[in-house]
């Protein structure tokens, strides 16, 4: 079967330059590449476990393989990595000990330690610039700092991560720099599967708007339909034809400077890692947020354009907001596979797969955490 034949047919004559050298490269060959495809959901793991699968990946697959990787993760409590949790002074132990009943049902200890984020900064971050460190010592906030580059971001259990990890000779039209790998991911995946998400949502906007206020006559017309047994539907009423416009005007999905965004609202932090042979680019998605928890996060001396002196309040916005009243917040993840089914001949694979090559490399995940991995957590 040719590439032609699978290459979207609604994009194929306006493709993005990104995409059209993608699409004469698939053209030249007679079958999709493939990736790897491995959903984490509900596999119970951590921020940092997932922060050490990732690298592990991107380093050490011994097929050197492309992947795509999804979930949602707890914010500290950990499955299969023995990690240090704050507070790590004996002041703050007895503290912990003292309120570690006293849990609220957002996750956090009241007046005490707050277990419902972790902050996760880049490779080169520095706390003191980026972090509110006296709150977050004070609240006994998990900090790490991960392997990729990139900013900071508060990381719940509303984040959706999605994962890419590329390698030059599958991928050799995508250049090895952020803004490159992003053009590529924007254009080719999450481009499209917004695009397909907002298609869901005012589909079912709209059926659900249809009949709904039908009227059928019996008798007299009243001088509103042509006579017995005609229907009439009147038009909405104020309320339901805003709710109609809201969702026919979805915000449009858009690559910002390095941002994903939303009209003018950012909805994810994202990061690269670029290494010999290859690259991988990570994205938290924001379905929902606490507003405390964003306050940890101080304005960073360096930030983009068109964010001026928003705060994070106003700089981001909540995917929910805009997708939840007809979609479940896994529904990203269903259009990302989607979208990367159109390009890539996806593979699944599972948690176990990648605990192999952790046992076979290293002896285990611990081994590879405590040893090369380069994510590490911060003790403030």
């Amino acid at each position: 079967m040719m590439a032609s034949t699978w290459i979207p047919r609604t994009i194929r004559s306006h493709l993005p330059r990104s995409l059209s050298m993608f699409a004469r490269q698939l053209g030249s060959s007679a079958a999709r590449p493939k990736m790897a495809w491995l959903d984490l959901r509900g596999a119970g793991l951590s921020a940092v476990e997932r922060l050490a699968l990732e690298e592990l990946l991107l380093r050490h697959d011994p097929l050197e393989r492309c992947w795509a990787i999804i979930g949602v993760h707890e914010p500290t409590e950990n499955r299969l990595l023995k990690v240090p949790l704050p507070p790590y002074d004996e002041w703050g132990a007895q503290r912990k000990r003292a309120r570690e009943q006293l849990a609220d049902v957002y996750g956090h200890e009241n007046e005490g330690l707050n277990r419902s984020c972790a902050i996760i900064m880049g490779i080169g971050g520095k706390a003191e610039r980026l972090i509110d460190v006296e709150s977050a010592k004070n609240d006994g906030v998990l900090v790490l700092k991960r392997f990729s580059g990139g900013g900071t971001v508060v990381v719940d259990h509303s984040s959706l991560w999605t994962t890419f990890i590329g390698r030059n000779e599958v991928l050799p039209h995508v250049k090895p720099y952020p803004r490159e790998i992003m053009e590529w991911s924007a254009d080719t995946i999450f481009g499209p599967a917004f695009e397909s998400w907002n298609r869901e949502i005012n589909a079912i906007s709209s059926k659900g708007s249809k009949g709904r206020q039908t009227l059928v006559f019996r008798g007299k017309s009243c001088g509103l339909s042509g006579g017995d047994g005609e229907s009439l539907i009147l038009p909405p009423s104020e309320v339901e034809a805003q709710h109609e416009y809201n969702h026919s005007t979805l915000p449009i999905f858009q690559l910002r400077e390095n941002d994903y965004v939303l009209g003018e609202r950012k909805i994810g932090g994202n990061a690269q890692s670029i290494v010999s042979g290859g690259f991988l680019h990570h994205t938290s998605f924001l379905w929902d947020w606490d507003v405390s928890n964003m306050e940890y996060l101080t304005l960073p001396e360096k930030r983009p354009e068109y964010r001026g002196d928003r705060s994070h309040n106003e700089f981001l916005v909540k995917l929910k907001d805009h997708y939840g009243k007809h979609s479940a917040k896994s529904s990203l993840f269903g259009h990302v596979k989607k979208a990367t089914g159109e390009w890539f001949e996806l593979e699944e694979k599972t948690l176990n797969d990648v605990l192999d090559i952790a046992n076979e490399t290293f002896g285990g995940l611990q081994a590879w955490f405590d040893g090369k991995c380069r994510t590490k957590v911060v003790k403030l």
